[in-house]
């Protein structure tokens, strides 16, 4: 059987290592000048491959995932990276390569690539796909729209991925194939990235530092997302690994055309924050409120926070009035902000939205086109940071490169 597969990143190289294990033959067109090029950023070019933590709450709204996962699970990617020479070190449920490098992903996967007899067309676009009778024909051109080729396949798999951090890649090009072949899509939007808030001031005053707090997404009076960890604060708005997993939920809401509320509590940890602030009015040598931060949280954080309550850093402490306290105290627990964006796609991870599992049969072939198949971020599946989302790719790529 000839096999093409479109898109030459996780999904694509693994549905076609389990192709050629079939014995088909395999051609993977890909735009890029190379393979795998969005892996290697991943993790922070460390590559967490997947997480020994797996269940649906680590996928959004998609419990059908899961399902799919446990066909090929956390533990058989290890298994299967082990077998290409890729030793694990586990942190935290992460699951990286022994050598922290996220190149030690790229390259096993490529040198066992280079076992099998695989066709690899780069810097090469289709231009159009049909099908007459059980045959493909895919029209194919180079990066220039020149020569224009036509190609045959008995089974197509498409894992181009959305339009998350397109300059690697993701430029959403394939989409408008999908309308021409009439397969619906949810609207892509950024997920996992930072949010732009309002109130410049504050972020310009507080830029570059970072602080463990929890953030939560609110919409019409309902914290619709929460998260805890090190938030960075930036002079746009916030980002982090708490602010990546909630900003889908921004990106979304936002496309609703909704007021969206980021409320931040960088003092939840530590106990009752009026409290601590009262005690820290009779430390001796405090003498003005920009003391009172000295030693509780980062200078230029606290700094922003005085602004925000409207109290000037060299006021002295006896001089501050209780409504004036009391206003500190409130923004302390609750800064609240306005989510005017979420993250551009050349700064998100990946995208929510993409074609339904509902239109996917078991094997993830669209049940409108015999033979025709997904692997990947092209799917409207997205999960947390932590490896989910590589996980995903191993699993679809495993399902749908398999011939039945």
């Amino acid at each position: 059987m000839k096999v093409g597969i479109i898109g030459g990143g996780a999904a694509g190289i693994m549905s076609a290592l389990f192709a050629c294990k079939g014995k088909n033959e395999v051609t993977i067109i890909e735009h890029n000048d190379k393979l795998l090029k969005k892996i290697l950023s991943t993790g922070n070019g460390k590559c967490n491959f997947t997480n020994i933590k797996m269940d649906s709450s680590h996928f959004h709204n998609n419990d059908r995932a899961i399902k799919f996962i446990e066909r090929f699970n956390q533990y058989d990617s290890i298994k299967f990276f082990n077998s290409i020479g890729v030793v694990e070190y586990v942190k935290d449920g992460y699951v990286y390569p022994n050598s922290e490098q996220a190149a030690s992903i790229r390259n096993a996967l490529l040198m066992e690539l280079g076992r099998y007899d695989v066709k690899i067309l780069l810097n090469t676009y289709v231009k159009d796909i049909n099908k007459n009778s059980d045959v493909f024909q895919l029209n194919i051109c180079n990066t220039e729209n020149k020569n224009i080729k036509k190609l045959y396949f008995d089974k197509i798999i498409i894992a181009t991925g959305l339009m998350a951090a397109p300059k690697l890649g993701s430029d959403g090009s394939f989409l408008p194939l999908l309308k021409r072949l009439n397969i619906k899509y949810n609207t892509c939007l950024p997920a996992l990235c930072g949010i732009v808030l309002d109130n410049k001031n504050f972020f310009k005053t507080a830029s570059g530092v970072r602080a463990k707090g929890k953030i939560s997404v609110i919409v019409d009076g309902k914290t619709e997302a929460g998260d805890f960890g090190e938030l960075q604060f930036s002079e746009t708005g916030i980002s982090g690994i708490p602010t990546f997993q909630i900003s889908r939920y921004v990106s979304l809401y936002l496309n609703k055309n909704k007021k969206v509320t980021i409320r931040l509590d960088i003092f939840s940890h530590i106990g009752d924050i009026e409290k601590i602030l009262n005690n820290r009015t009779k430390i001796p040598s405090f003498r003005v409120m920009e003391d009172m931060g000295n030693g509780l949280i980062n200078a230029k954080l606290w700094l922003g926070i005085l602004k925000m309550a409207y109290i000037k850093a060299d006021l002295d402490i006896k001089k501050c009035d209780k409504k004036s306290f009391l206003r500190l105290v409130e923004i302390c627990k609750n800064m609240d902000f306005t989510a005017l964006k979420s993250g551009d796609f050349d700064k998100s991870q990946v995208c929510t939205g993409g074609i339904s599992l509902d239109l996917m049969d078991d094997n993830l072939m669209y049940k409108g086109i015999k033979n025709l198949y997904f692997a990947g971020e092209i799917l409207d599946v997205d999960g947390i940071c932590g490896g989910y989302n590589l996980q995903w790719a191993w699993t679809s790529g495993y399902i749908a490169g398999q011939v039945l």
